[in-house]
């Protein structure tokens, strides 16, 4: 039995906790019906406000709710919120379970039917896989795949198809006898042996365990009575249809929440899954992100024509800009967008600037994000964080503010590498914590981990000596000579006033102030809130603002067809969400003829042409 929530629980929380909930929010709460809440409408207070009050009644011992979230992010955050609380708290351990639909696949599905199997599985890292290959890839191989564009070494990977498993051969569509037929086939098998497989895999040997064990779904039913997905609209093909299977049934209790109109998934081969994404379903429109204006303009790339509305009270409209640019003046956008965020901008304002365009990879043609600020390294993003040196992870920490468990994790990760580097067993983060919680030493590391976080990372000494103090709690200082590089101290960008660039960003002085503008994918932010947010042009087979230029002016509004325009109208909402205050957006003159210029002023949009007098 479901513990039901009333308008009272709501109230006895509201008033503890000084939180509100209108309407709408309350239906959410108190029913299980499936969400669209638009960004920045406390998506992550709802749940975890629904789960503190299921908690509080909570009486089983033995089965208990299920939390589902796309990203390790997104579970983080539902799971800093449960630790403020002493109900909530309850929910971080058995019969609870709060992770990634990845987490939850693996360990109630994959590795289970893995064991009855005897397969043995030593690290599920597609990185480490795609390396592998790499390293065994016989020249014609190589050769081979060259002249197969879309053929991907990373997509050598087990299917489990019509109640058997094959391996996909990339390049090849049937059997062949051929050596690079036959290298690319030892090399999976090897992979197999060694016990090193791709992420996606495991949602295959969870399909067959479904398959030949139906009682695993009567079990996890029993187990999970209630089971909340967060980020639906992300979910794969495949995870949506293993999620349904399970917990969609009659007399279920089962609550997807989400937003379709930001469904820009980048798994690879598969698109998002459309059993949620194309429903209508009940929204909530109300963000308390950003002012009206930005709604206003944010409103006309919504897919599902969700009229965007505002909780401020007043409506502070900013300049939102449109920057007219061409070649040679690319360069200068980010320029002007300081100028201008440094000109309107609150002072005490804390949320990031960022400049943001669809495609990060350097490409010989086209148009990407480097044609902008020439320094940008996708390696480097938020997305892909992965430096050379340990002292960037602790950097990167103490960047984390608003959860604490966001930034021992970075630490973790820079930790985890520490092992192979010094010629040891690889472990995955998840099992290195489980190590430290375990370890008598545990509270020696920890508390090393936390001096260094809040140590002076520019300090060199400082650094030699925490790092030596640190390798010795993790019993690794006779590995120090392994290590040396990983572990060498390397300074941060030094600009005015003491202050420091880190990667990917760009820096500007406006009127006494250093102005900071990250630059990133699109991908990279989704989810981010920022003070001020400027979309670079970029360009998939065609120009993704261009494409979208009649929706952004407010001339067009009829729902986009075809194979890009809806990607590209999701990708612009995206982006156009993130601000609380200002969006610039950056297209090629040659793209916005002068007609359309006049009609975008009249809809909202100043206009900055940066080639003229130049």
């Amino acid at each position: 039995m479901i513990p039901s929530i009333t308008d009272i629980h709501i109230e006895e929380l509201q008033a503890k906790t000084g939180l509100f909930f209108d309407q709408e929010r309350r239906k959410a709460i108190k029913e299980f019906n499936d969400i669209q809440a638009c960004p920045g409408s406390g998506k992550t207070t709802l749940i975890a406000a629904k789960l503190i009050l299921l908690a509080k009644s909570w009486k089983k011992n033995t089965s208990g709710i299920c939390v589902l979230s796309h990203t390790n992010v997104a579970k983080n955050e539902i799971i800093s919120r449960l630790e403020s609380d002493d109900y909530g708290r309850k929910l971080l351990s058995y019969p609870h379970f709060i992770g990634t639909i990845q987490e939850f696949v693996n360990r109630f599905l994959a590795l289970p039917f893995c064991r009855s199997k005897s397969i043995e599985i030593k690290r599920i890292d597609d990185e480490f896989c795609f390396n592998y290959i790499d390293s065994k890839l016989s020249w014609k191989a190589r050769k081979y795949l060259d002249g197969k564009p879309k053929a991907s070494i990373s997509n050598l990977q087990v299917r489990y198809v019509n109640g058997e498993f094959k391996i996909i051969v990339p390049g090849f569509k049937k059997i062949s006898t051929s050596d690079s037929y036959k290298n690319l086939c030892s090399i999976k098998k090897a992979m197999i042996k060694d016990g090193v497989f791709f992420y996606r895999e495991m949602f295959e040997y969870a399909k067959a365990y479904l398959d030949i064990n139906p009682n695993v779904i009567r079990y996890i039913r029993s187990r999970f009575p209630l089971a909340l997905v967060d980020e639906m609209q992300d979910t794969s093909f495949v995870q949506d249809e293993i999620i349904n299977k399970i917990f969609s049934y009659k007399g279920g209790a089962f609550q997807r929440l989400g937003d379709s109109d930001q469904a820009i998934f980048s798994g690879g081969e598969e698109e998002s899954s459309n059993s949620y994404n194309d429903l209508q379903l009940q929204i909530i429109n109300t963000s308390h992100r950003f002012n009206p204006s930005v709604a206003v303009l944010a409103s006309r790339l919504s897919t599902n024509k969700v009229k965007l509305s505002s909780t401020h009270l007043v409506n502070n409209a900013q300049p939102h800009t449109i920057y007219i640019v061409d070649e040679q003046n690319r360069p200068r956008v980010l320029s002007a967008f300081a100028q201008l965020c440094g000109n309107n901008l609150p002072l005490d304002e804390k949320h990031p600037i960022k400049a943001v365009g669809g495609i990060g990879k350097t490409k010989p043609e086209g148009l990407t994000i480097k044609h902008y600020f020439s320094k940008f390294d996708k390696n480097n993003s938020s997305e892909n964080f992965k430096p050379d040196r340990m002292i960037e992870y602790f950097r990167e920490a103490q960047k984390i503010t608003t959860c604490n468990s966001d930034g021992y994790k970075i630490v973790l990760d820079g930790i985890r590498r520490l092992f192979p580097t010094a010629g040891l067993e690889y472990i995955p983060v998840s099992q290195l914590k489980a190590m430290i919680k375990d370890s008598p030493k545990r509270n020696e590391i920890n508390q090393k981990i936390i001096g260094i976080q809040n140590s002076d990372l520019s300090d060199s000494q400082g650094w030699e000596h925490n790092i030596k103090e640190l390798l010795t709690v993790l019993d690794l200082l006779d590995k120090y000579s392994l290590l040396t590089d990983f572990i060498s101290y390397v300074a941060p960008i030094a600009i005015a006033d003491d202050e420091f660039v880190p990667a990917n960003m760009y820096v500007e002085r406006v009127n006494g102030r250093n102005i900071g503008i990250v630059v990133d994918t699109i991908h990279a932010v989704k989810g981010e809130t920022h003070s001020a947010t400027l979309l670079l042009e970029t360009k998939f087979h065609e120009y993704d603002v261009h494409q979208m230029l009649d929706y952004i002016i407010g001339v067009k509004s009829k729902k986009p067809t075809g194979v890009r325009k809806p990607k590209f109208m999701k990708q612009m909402y995206v982006a156009m969400t993130r601000p609380k205050h200002l969006i610039g957006i950056a297209i090629d003159k040659s793209r916005f003829p002068e007609a359309k210029r006049e009609v975008a002023i009249k809809n909202g949009w100043n206009i900055v042409d940066l080639t003229v007098g130049n």
